[in-house]
C-alpha cells in the first residue's frame, strides 16, 4: 500500500525538455533576435550600409511570418518592433520545424529496417549516402540561393549602352549622350551608399543629359530630401542639364514634396510638361527654337494624371522628341497608339525592374505590367515607337535579383 500511496502522492509536473529540444529552442530564440534586430535597425532606426543587406535576407526568410500580415492589408506594421518580432518568431518556428522534420526523414531512411543498433554502421549504406546527400544539397540550396539573390546580384551594377537612331535629328545633337537613371528606391531595402555608388558610376559616363525616371524613394517621407541630395551630383554633372518625372512610389510618399526636393537639387521635373535643348547654347530652355530637341514628361500612369495634351503643348510636329514616362505601359495609351497621335522618337521608362528574377526557359514571371514580359526590360518596340525600359538601380516588393542585375542606361543619339 505504501508504494501505491507514494505513486498517488507524487507531484504532477510537465516533462522536462531534453537537451536536444533546449538546443533547438536556443537556436530559435537566437535567430529570431538577430533577424528582428536587423529589420528594426533598417526599418525603424534607418541604419544604412550592410545592415540593409542583412535585413533583406532576414526579411526573405521571414516571409512565412510576413505573408499573413500583408494578406490582411497591415503593411504599415512593418515599422513596429513588436510586429517585427512576432513575424520573425512565426517564420523561424516554421523553418526550424521543417528542418526537424527533414532530419527525421533522413534518420528514418538512414536506419536499416529491423536494426536495433544505435551507432551508425562503419560503412554507410547506399540509402544512407543518398539521404545524407539529399539533405546536404537541400541545406546548401536553402542558404546559398537566398544569399546570392539578396547579398550578391542586387549590388552588381551594370551599364548598358544603346545607340538609337532619331529621324531628322539636328546635326547639333549627333552623338548626344543621355544617361537614364531609374528606380533607386532609397529606403529600407536600398542603402544610401549603394545609390551614391550608382550616381558616381553614372557621372563617369560623362552625360550630356540625365533623365531621372522616378521612384527615388521606397515610400514615406523620411528619405525624400536625402534621395534628392544624392541625385544632385549627377544632375550637376550633365553638361546640358537633367530632367525627371515622378514614379508611383514617390506619389505614395509625397509627390509634391519629392518634386520640390528634386527641383532644388537641380533637376527639371517635367511631369506633363516639356523643355527643349537649344542647339546653339546647349542649354535647357522653355520655348521651342529652330532645330531644337524636345524632352517631354508624362505623369505617372497609376498615381498621377497623364495629360498628353498638356505635355506636348507647344512642341511642333516635326520637332524630334524624347519622352520620359515612369511606367512603360504609358506607350499603350490610346492617344499614343493612334496613328494621328503626337510624334515620339523614343520613350524612356523604368518601373518594371526587369521583373527582378529571370528563370531559364521561362523568362521573368513577375513583371508589373499589363502586357506581360513585353516591357520587362531593354529596348522594346512599342505600338508606334521604341521604348527603352531600364531594369532599375534598386528593388521593390521582394528584395532579390536573379539573372536581372541592376543597371544604368547610356543612350547615344544618332541621325536615322
Amino acid at each position: 500500500m505504501g508504494g501505491l500511496a507514494d505513486r498517488w502522492t507524487m507531484p504532477l509536473s510537465a516533462p522536462r525538455p531534453t537537451s536536444k529540444t533546449r538546443r533547438w529552442l536556443l537556436a530559435w530564440v537566437s535567430i529570431v533576435l538577430v533577424a528582428s534586430l536587423a529589420n528594426i535597425a533598417a526599418w525603424v532606426w534607418h541604419v544604412g550600409g550592410p545592415v540593409r543587406i542583412v535585413s533583406n535576407l532576414a526579411w526573405l526568410f521571414g516571409l512565412p511570418g510576413w505573408v499573413p500580415v500583408y494578406a490582411t492589408g497591415m503593411r504599415s506594421v512593418r515599422a513596429d518592433p513588436a510586429w517585427i518580432l512576432a513575424a520573425n518568431s512565426v517564420a523561424w518556428a516554421f523553418w526550424l520545424i521543417a528542418a526537424r522534420l527533414l532530419l527525421a526523414v533522413r534518420s528514418r531512411i538512414h536506419t536499416t529496417p529491423g536494426s536495433q543498433e544505435t551507432e551508425p554502421p562503419p560503412s554507410p549504406s547506399r540509402r544512407a549516402f543518398l539521404a545524407n546527400s539529399g539533405v546536404g544539397v537541400l541545406s546548401a540550396g536553402f542558404v546559398a540561393a537566398p544569399g546570392y539573390a539578396t547579398a550578391v546580384e542586387p549590388w552588381i551594377l551594370k551599364t548598358r549602352r544603346y545607340t538609337v537612331p532619331i529621324l531628322d535629328l539636328p546635326p547639333a545633337f549627333e552623338g548626344l549622350k543621355i544617361v537614364q537613371f531609374a528606380d533607386p528606391h532609397l529606403g529600407p531595402r536600398i542603402p544610401a551608399s549603394f545609390v551614391e555608388a550608382a550616381v558616381e558610376q553614372a557621372i563617369g559616363l560623362a552625360p550630356d543629359v540625365v533623365v531621372f525616371n522616378g521612384d527615388y524613394v521606397a515610400g514615406g517621407t523620411v528619405e525624400v530630401e536625402r534621395a534628392a541630395e544624392i541625385m544632385r551630383p549627377l544632375a550637376e554633372a550633365a553638361s546640358i542639364g537633367a530632367v525627371g518625372v515622378l514614379g508611383n512610389h514617390d506619389w505614395w510618399a509625397d509627390g509634391a514634396m519629392m518634386r520640390d526636393a528634386m527641383e532644388r537639387a537641380g533637376v527639371r521635373m517635367i511631369d506633363n510638361g516639356r523643355v527643349w535643348i537649344d542647339p546653339a547654347s546647349r542649354l535647357l530652355i522653355d520655348r521651342s527654337v529652330q532645330s531644337s530637341l524636345a524632352l517631354v514628361g508624362l505623369g505617372d500612369l497609376g498615381e498621377d494624371e497623364t495629360d498628353t495634351e498638356r505635355a506636348f503643348a507647344g512642341v511642333h510636329g516635326k520637332t524630334p522628341r524624347i519622352v520620359a514616362a515612369h511606367q512603360p505601359d504609358s506607350a499603350e495609351l490610346h492617344v499614343l497608339r493612334d496613328p494621328g497621335g503626337p510624334r515620339i522618337d523614343l520613350m524612356l521608362s523604368g518601373h518594371t525592374h526587369g521583373g527582378q528574377v529571370r528563370i531559364p526557359f521561362l523568362g521573368t514571371p513577375l513583371v508589373p505590367s499589363h502586357y506581360g514580359q513585353k516591357y520587362a526590360g531593354g529596348l522594346v518596340r512599342g505600338p508606334r515607337f521604341p521604348v527603352l525600359v531600364s531594369r532599375g538601380v534598386g528593388m521593390s516588393l521582394l528584395p532579390v535579383r536573379v539573372g536581372v542585375p541592376p543597371e544604368i542606361s547610356l543612350i547615344t543619339l544618332t541621325a536615322g
